[in-house]
C-alpha cells in the first residue's frame, strides 16, 4: 500500500511538474518571462549569431537542420529573396520566396505637406506580407537577393530596415552576406521550385501590443528637426555618391521622366557611397574594422542619419551600422542609425521657388534650401536627353502640386504617418478552425 502511494504521489508530482512546464512554456511564447521571442537566450535559440549579417554556411546549417519552413518549432527559418520576379524564378535558394522591393517594401503615403512614394509600408499592408510570407511567432528572417542583384545591396537591406522598424527585435532579422552570388560560391545548389507555403496569422502588434521602432526612422519632421539641431551629436550620411552635392538632377520618385527641384546635402552632411560598404568582387560586406574606418562616424554622434534619394542606399547604410559594424554600440545604446526612407526624393521637393518648380505655399515652414548645403537648383542645368543637351526648364521639373495637402499642415502636425502607425493595431482574425488569431500574435 505504500508503494501504491509513493507511486501515486510521484505520478501527481510529475504531472504538477508537466503543467508547470506548460505554463512556463506558454509565458515564454507569449512574450513573458526572461526569454522570448524578443528576447531568445542560445539555451532556447540556435539561431542567434554575433551580427545580423550571416555567411552561407550558417544558413545552410539551418536547412539540413530542417528548420526553413518548417511547421512549428522555436527556430523555423524563412528565407526572403528580394530581387524582381524574373530573376527568382531563374534560380534561388531552396526554399525561398520571392518578395517584390517596391511593391511590398514601400508604398506612397502621406507625410508633412504631401504625399511621398516608396516609404515605409502601412501595418495594413506589412499584415498581409507577414501572414502570407507564412511568418509567425516564432520565426527567423533570412533576407538574400537574387545573384544579378547583390551589386545592389538594398535588396538585402530593404527588409531588414522595414522589419526593424515594425519593432521585429534584430536578432530575428539576418541578411546573408553576398545574397545567392555566396551561396553558389560557396558551393550549394540553387532550384527553380517554388515553396508551398502555409498562411500565418501573426502581425505587426501581437498581443494587441504596438512595437513601432519611430525613433530609427527620420520622419520630414524629425529630418527637419534633426538638420536645424546641427551636428553636434547627429551625423548625417548621404549614400547616393562620393559627391551627390553636384550630382545629375535627382529623378522624381513618381515620375522618372522628371526630375525634383534643388540638389545639394543636409546641411552639415557628408556624402559616403555605399559602394564602399561592400568588396567589389565578391559583393560581400566589407570588414567590421573596414566599414568603421571608412565611415568615420564621428565619436560624438548618437544618431546617424542615413540619406540617399528613395530610402533604399539608406537602407543598406543603416544595416551597416545598425546591424552590422556598430551592432554592439546600438545595443548598448552608445548610439543608433535612423533611416530616412523619404530622402532626395522628398527633401528636394521642398521649396517654394516657383521659378525653379516648386510648389509649396510662400509662407511655408516646410521649405528645406536653408537646410541644404551646395544648394543647386535643376533649372538651367544641362543634360542629355535621348542623346539631347537640353537645358532644363520648369517642364522638366515634376509638377507635385497634385500631391500637397491643402491646406499644409504645421510642423507640429506634420508627423502623419508615424502617428498612424503608432497608433495602428492589427485587426482580429478568424482562422478555419473558428478560433479567434491575429491580434494574438501566435499566443
Amino acid at each position: 500500500m505504500m508503494r501504491g502511494f509513493l507511486m501515486s504521489r510521484r505520478n501527481m508530482l510529475i504531472g504538477a511538474a508537466g503543467l508547470l512546464l506548460t505554463a512556463m512554456l506558454t509565458i515564454w511564447g507569449c512574450g513573458g518571462g526572461t526569454s522570448n521571442y524578443d528576447n531568445p537566450t542560445t539555451s532556447t535559440s540556435t539561431t542567434q549569431t554575433a551580427t545580423a549579417l550571416i555567411q552561407a554556411a550558417d544558413l545552410k546549417k539551418w536547412m539540413d537542420e530542417g528548420k526553413i519552413n518548417q511547421t512549428g518549432g522555436y527556430d523555423r527559418v524563412v528565407v526572403l529573396e528580394v530581387s524582381t520576379e524574373t530573376n527568382y524564378n531563374g534560380a534561388h535558394i531552396p526554399g525561398a520566396q520571392y518578395v517584390n522591393l517596391t511593391n511590398d517594401l514601400t508604398e506612397t503615403r502621406v507625410e508633412g505637406p504631401m504625399s511621398t512614394a516608396q516609404l515605409v509600408p502601412s501595418g495594413t499592408k506589412m499584415d498581409a506580407l507577414i501572414q502570407r510570407l507564412g511568418i509567425d511567432a516564432n520565426t527567423t528572417i533570412v533576407f538574400t537577393s537574387s545573384e544579378a542583384e547583390v551589386g545592389s545591396p538594398w535588396n538585402l537591406t530593404r527588409g531588414y530596415t522595414t522589419f526593424r522598424y515594425w519593432g521585429f527585435p534584430k536578432n530575428r532579422l539576418k541578411v546573408l552576406d553576398g545574397g545567392n552570388k555566396a551561396w553558389k560560391a560557396a558551393g550549394y545548389s540553387l532550384t527553380t521550385t517554388v515553396p508551398t507555403i502555409t498562411r500565418s496569422s501573426y502581425v505587426v502588434t501581437p498581443n494587441n501590443v504596438n512595437r513601432v521602432r519611430t525613433d530609427l526612422r527620420a520622419s520630414l519632421t524629425d529630418m527637419i528637426a534633426a538638420v536645424t539641431a546641427g551636428t553636434a551629436t547627429n551625423d548625417f550620411i548621404d549614400g547616393r555618391a562620393t559627391s551627390p552635392a553636384v550630382p545629375s538632377p535627382t529623378t522624381d520618385l513618381v515620375d522618372s521622366t522628371k526630375y525634383v527641384v534643388f540638389e545639394g546635402l543636409m546641411k552639415g552632411g557628408r556624402a559616403y557611397s555605399y559602394a564602399n560598404l561592400i568588396d567589389a568582387t565578391t559583393k560581400q560586406f566589407k570588414s567590421i574594422a573596414d566599414i568603421k574606418a571608412g565611415l568615420n562616424i564621428p565619436a560624438t554622434a548618437t544618431s546617424v542619419y542615413t540619406i540617399c534619394r528613395a530610402g533604399n542606399i539608406a537602407s543598406a547604410l543603416f544595416f551597416a551600422i545598425d546591424g552590422y559594424a556598430y551592432y554592439n554600440e546600438v545595443e548598448s545604446g552608445a548610439m543608433k542609425a535612423v533611416w530616412y526612407d523619404g530622402s532626395w526624393g522628398q527633401w528636394g521637393l521642398l521649396s517654394n521657388s516657383a521659378a525653379n518648380g516648386g510648389k509649396l505655399v510662400a509662407a511655408t515652414v516646410w521649405d528645406t534650401t536653408l537646410l541644404t548645403d551646395s544648394l543647386s537648383y535643376n533649372v538651367g542645368k544641362t543634360l542629355t536627353i535621348a542623346g539631347t543637351p537640353t537645358v532644363l526648364t520648369t517642364s522638366h521639373i515634376i509638377n507635385y502640386a497634385t500631391r500637397l495637402n491643402n491646406p499644409e499642415p504645421s510642423l507640429a502636425n506634420g508627423n502623419q504617418l508615424e502617428e498612424a502607425d503608432a497608433a495602428y493595431r492589427s485587426p482580429v482574425t478568424v482562422t478555419t478552425g473558428g478560433t479567434a488569431s491575429g491580434s494574438g500574435g501566435g499566443c
